[in-house]
């Protein structure tokens, strides 16, 4: 490579018609110039990392505000399906064997309206079981009072040999 670079072409002066002169570089110009060009160019894009850095901190802040919004929502949820079960009076507690409670089996809903509507049928189903209780049928009856009468004692009596 030679020690001097010269600019190819002469250019025209504005004012007249006279050209200006080739200018020469040595190697050590071209070098000079290079590298305050580099040197702009780092100047300008000094702050690249540090704004890679707070980028990957904003997509962590993201993340991190769309799961507690979603913790949010599920609690939002969660207190909305108690309120509506202390309302009916409908069970909160768990099983004794861990087994979930009625109202985490039955209130479903994700809205207040539907919950309500679980609530007021579930909360009539378990009216009408109290109110209808362990029945046996017939027991207590006058015609029922477990003696047996008559033709079907001395049946009874001879079927199993015994005397009246």
């Amino acid at each position: 490579m030679s020690e001097t670079t010269t600019t190819e072409g002469a250019e025209k002066a504005p004012e007249g018609g006279e050209q200006k002169q080739e200018q020469a570089f040595t190697q050590a110009d071209v070098d000079r110039i290079v590298k305050e060009r580099i040197a702009r160019v780092d100047a300008k894009y000094a702050d690249y990392p540090d704004l890679k850095a707070k980028a990957e901190g904003a997509k962590t802040l993201e993340d991190r505000l769309g799961s507690l919004e979603s913790e949010l929502a599920t609690t939002k949820a969660s207190a909305l399906r108690t309120s509506v079960a202390a309302k009916f009076g409908i069970s909160t507690e768990k099983g004794e064997d861990g087994s979930p409670s009625d109202a985490d089996l039955f209130l479903t809903g994700s809205d207040e309206a539907t919950l309500i509507t679980q609530a007021q049928r579930l909360a009539g189903r378990e009216a009408a079981v109290k109110k209808q209780g362990n029945v046996a049928p017939k027991e207590g009856d006058a015609k029922n009072t477990g003696s047996i009468e008559g033709e079907e004692r001395a049946f009874v009596s001879a079927l199993f040999g015994g005397s009246d």
